[in-house]
């Protein structure tokens, strides 16, 4: 890349403001211009300039004119706004009156660049509007969001649209789900490089960890412009981070930026915001690239301290059943607030009133002693329930089937569909995960995921996560189970946080579901009562 012409694009102030609603700190605002422009950083896009605006926004989701006053600027750098096509789109292109209240011509303005954040199914209606900017003296980039979501047809009709429109200097396209590879770029790249003339650029997201490998990959397959930000701070996992790729270019010869005060610059006001809105790959993201779910619906998640790990990824699977490329706040308060119906509930008191009951797990015991544990279920003449579907242990045996966890039932859920067997489970929570299941099979047994209760009622649960054994355990509670034993139930290793999560949760099952009498009879490694079968 030595020979190569390359421009960085920060958009630290633009796309992070979408975790503090664009309120940066006026002082470290000034302290992160002095050391782009030190780094000689080619632009920096100093916010959004949303033409609706909301009052409870930062300046910086404005940036007109009057904010702009004080923004100091240098010869090192160019600045850019950005504008979302969808608000442009909402003023007539022949109310210039209106246009003109928002765009002063490029001599009265500190901005020399104006990005066009577009989906592919508006590239057909910005023409007379790039005109327009253009005519005023800004430079012109189109940024073409969510690329995976359009075929390769639609790429090059949208290239064609943009190179009959002239004005547009650069093309930008955007991972906006961050679930791309390389291999994908690659493809990209050679179909950009074949149907436009001019630059083009790449803007990645961190979901899936590939946003330093992808932005490096497009800049080596004809890539002129790459965006990044101090930090990686942007929406969802955030973006390649600056100091990343300045380390980068500089390990590879390109020797055009100044690192250190990018270097400088991370370890300071920023990495004070990322530990406090906590953004960066997580499993979260890399599960909602993979699925098309928008990345603000699992930002919203994290940032609200009533979720626990298990409800994030319940969210999720619910979540992925539905088209959720685009984010809307309605639809997460639709399935974050499931509407449990208790009347049409199965109530389950007395169910199993002194019977033996076996729970059976999925550990590796079960193939061992299988006889064993055959021969004892006729012995004790117990009713059978299998948690989750196992596949090691005979169907036959089987009087019902419980599941709790969304995400399991989600992998499940064609075994399910072919079961005659009966199924207890949450059918509120899962039935958009389900679909069409014979619900004369189902025990609806609801449940309400609450971290900070374990309480047990005849048509319902409230337990402090979805995992099936709690659901299990309410179930011969309010049953009135006599004894229930525990086959399957091995256990990890004895320094593994899971084996002490699942002992503090049997402590906190035992102390909340008094007289519950369970006893482990193949080996386990979890601190309850065991009396192994010979």
């Amino acid at each position: 890349m030595k020979k190569k012409i390359i421009k960085i694009l920060d958009c630290t102030l633009r796309d992070g403001g979408y975790y503090n609603d664009w309120k940066f700190n006026n002082t470290k605002v000034e302290e992160y211009l002095k050391k782009v422009y030190l780094a000689k950083i080619d632009v920096v896009e100093i916010g959004f300039r949303f033409l609706n605006s909301n009052k409870n926004l930062g300046k910086l989701a404005i940036t007109n004119e009057k904010i702009l006053k004080n923004i100091p600027t240098s010869k090192n750098s160019k600045l850019a706004i950005m504008l979302n096509t969808s608000d442009l789109l909402k003023i007539k292109i022949n109310d210039k009156k209106l246009l003109d209240n928002y765009f002063v011509d490029k001599k009265k303005s500190k901005i020399s660049i104006i990005r066009l954040a577009t989906h592919f199914r508006d590239i057909f209606k910005i023409s007379g509007y790039v005109k327009y900017l253009n005519k005023l003296g800004y430079r012109v980039f189109v940024n073409l969001m969510q690329i995976n979501g359009i075929s390769e047809n639609e790429l090059i009709k949208a290239l064609k649209e943009l190179k009959r429109i002239k004005s547009v200097e650069v093309f930008y396209f955007a991972d906006s789900f961050g679930n791309m590879k390389p291999e994908d770029i690659k493809k990209i790249c050679k179909i950009i490089k074949k149907n436009w003339p001019k630059n083009f650029g790449i803007h990645t997201h961190d979901n899936c960890g590939y946003a330093l490998e992808n932005s490096l990959t497009a800049l080596k397959c004809g890539a002129k412009w790459a965006d990044s930000t101090i930090q990686g701070m942007g929406r969802g996992a955030g973006n390649v981070s600056t100091e990343d790729l300045v380390c980068e270019l500089s390990r590879a010869g390109f020797k055009k930026y100044d690192p250190y005060p990018i270097y400088s610059l991370s370890q300071s006001y920023f990495l004070e915001l990322k530990k406090k809105y906590k953004w960066g790959k997580s499993i979260y993201y890399h599960l909602a690239a993979i699925n098309n779910i928008h990345p603000t619906y699992i930002q919203e998640l994290l940032v609200d301290e009533r979720y626990t790990h298990d409800q994030i990824l319940n969210i999720i699977s619910s979540l992925s059943q539905i088209n959720t490329s685009s984010f809307n706040l309605t639809t997460l308060n639709e399935i974050v607030n499931v509407k449990v119906d208790f009347k049409k509930a199965w109530d389950a008191k007395n169910w199993c009133l002194n019977k033996n009951v076996m729970l059976v797990g999925q550990g590796k015991n079960i193939k061992k002693y299988e006889t064993k544990i055959y021969k004892f279920i006729k012995q004790k003449n117990c009713k059978v329930i299998c948690l989750n579907i196992n596949k090691n242990f005979k169907s036959n045996l089987v009087d019902y089937y419980v599941a709790s966890n969304e995400a399991r039932i989600m992998v499940d859920f064609k075994e399910y569909r072919n079961l005659k067997k009966k199924i207890i489970l949450p059918l509120d929570r899962v039935k958009k995960i389900i679909g069409k299941i014979n619900t004369k099979n189902i025990k609806n047994y609801g449940f309400i995921l609450n971290k900070n209760k374990l309480n047990v009622y005849n048509k319902y649960c409230e337990l402090p996560n979805s995992l099936v054994i709690g659901y299990a355990m309410a179930l011969c509670f309010v049953g009135k189970a006599k004894n229930i034993y525990l086959a399957g139930f091995d256990g990890y290793k004895d320094n593994n946080p899971l084996n002490r999560e699942m002992n503090q949760y049997f402590n906190k099952i035992k102390t909340n579901l008094p007289n519950l009498n369970f006893i482990s009879i193949t080996p386990t490694n979890y601190l309850i009562k065991k009396n192994i079968i010979d």
